[in-house]
């Protein structure tokens, strides 16, 4: 059965297609489309009309291309950290199904991350090893743990690259006050440690074009990124880059995406203290995530928490 996947994150909508078996699945492409939902998230709690217009244009012109090219059997789609925070949530929701004819499924944050964990599992060559992953996606980060292919712990924290961004870099490059602030808050949001003797592995936009800069441009796909390391040094050499240079220096930088040059420094610094208070000194790179796992799920909708 060929199904189509939405992940209708903040920062990206992500669309894969898969053909579909009892117990496994063939990934046939796998699409991302950088529309920052999360941008349109006001101060008063509400997604704005033009926000909610572009997406459902961008929803639409996405089911219409995806038709053409395959004979998707069954859609689902998730909508996670922005859905949750928007007052105006259920109205978005109908206006998506009137209009795309597509039924929009908000997650809890148990729920993301255990699709989140399914979804790196089904790339592991060893998915019963005891890992601890993190994936940070554009309003929030999750940290899961586990062993033996269960998890153990999860944990979910209101901190992602794109609200960084909005809330703390005023100008380009950024001042030295406001990436103190910025360092400050990400210390202060994250527990104070979070040690763990586990293999640590990063997902999420954010940890793919980490891996391409580390590569100095050498990784062209997600697949090529698949398992790739970065160290804390690695880490250290980003944050002083992006730190130093411009936006349009920071979109010229091998193996970078421009569409998130903007966001790379707060990116980088999330990794980077992740990392310290965990006691590694590098993370693993997974191009799988929430999309994957809900591949894994008979029914996903409804996976107990």
């Amino acid at each position: 059965m060929i199904v189509e996947v939405l992940d209708i994150g903040s920062n990206s909508i992500k669309c894969l297609i898969a053909d579909k078996r009892e117990k496994s699945f063939n990934c046939l492409t796998d699409i991302r489309i950088p529309f920052r939902l999360g941008s349109y998230l006001t101060k008063k709690g509400y997604i704005s009309e033009l926000g909610q217009n572009k997406a459902i244009y961008v929803l639409n012109c996405l089911q219409l291309d995806i038709e053409r090219a395959y004979k998707v059997e069954e859609i689902i789609a998730a909508g996670t950290e922005t859905f949750r925070r928007a007052s105006n949530r259920k109205e978005f929701v109908r206006r998506i199904y009137i209009q795309d004819c597509l039924e929009v499924k908000i997650l809890t944050p148990k729920q993301e991350a255990k699709l989140e964990w399914k979804g790196v599992l089904s790339g592991l060559p060893n998915p019963l090893q005891p890992i601890t992953v993190f994936d940070s996606g554009g309003f929030s980060t999750e940290i899961i743990s586990g062993r033996g292919g269960h998890i153990q712990s999860s944990q979910s924290f209101p901190l992602g690259a794109l609200q960084l961004t909005k809330q703390f870099v005023k100008s380009d490059p950024i001042s030295t006050k406001d990436y103190n602030n910025l360092l400050f808050y990400i210390n202060g949001v994250l527990p104070v440690s979070i040690v763990t003797k586990d293999t640590l592995i990063g997902t999420g936009g954010g940890a793919l074009v980490c891996a391409c800069v580390a590569s100095r441009g050498k990784i062209k796909t997600p697949q090529q990124a698949e398992g790739y390391e970065i160290t804390v040094a690695e880490l250290q050499r980003q944050i002083e880059l992006y730190k130093q240079t411009d936006l349009k220096q920071r979109e010229n930088i091998d193996g970078m995406e421009k569409e998130r040059a903007d966001i790379m420094l707060a990116a980088v610094l999330l990794f980077s203290a992740l990392l310290k208070k965990s006691g590694k000194d590098r993370f693993r790179v997974s191009t799988r995530g929430l999309r994957h796992g809900m591949l894994t799920m008979p029914k996903w909708y409804v996976c107990p928490i």
